[in-house]
């Protein structure tokens, strides 16, 4: 079952426009077949989603961060216009 489960979140992936939900859907398959890896004893998927997790966690921070950024532009009151003289 964690098989499929993992299986269907990779391919969720391809539909995620965002980069944050992207990045926690592919956390969530990593997680999933690790589990499948495991408990199957499958050492070549459990090294590849080990190796994938800090990958996604970095990308998700800086997607985090972007974010913040983009945010805290858009909620930055509005300036007093200058005259024109």
């Amino acid at each position: 079952m964690a098989g499929y489960i993992a299986c269907a979140l990779v391919f969720l992936t391809f539909y995620m426009k965002g980069m944050i939900q992207l990045r926690l859907v592919a956390l969530c398959s990593n997680v999933a077949f690790l589990v499948y890896a495991f408990s199957l004893h499958l050492a070549p998927i459990a090294i590849l989603h080990s190796a994938l997790i800090p990958v996604n966690v970095i990308r998700l921070i800086a997607a985090l961060r972007e974010s913040n950024i983009r945010l805290a532009i858009f909620d930055e009151p509005p300036r007093p216009r200058q005259p024109p003289f």
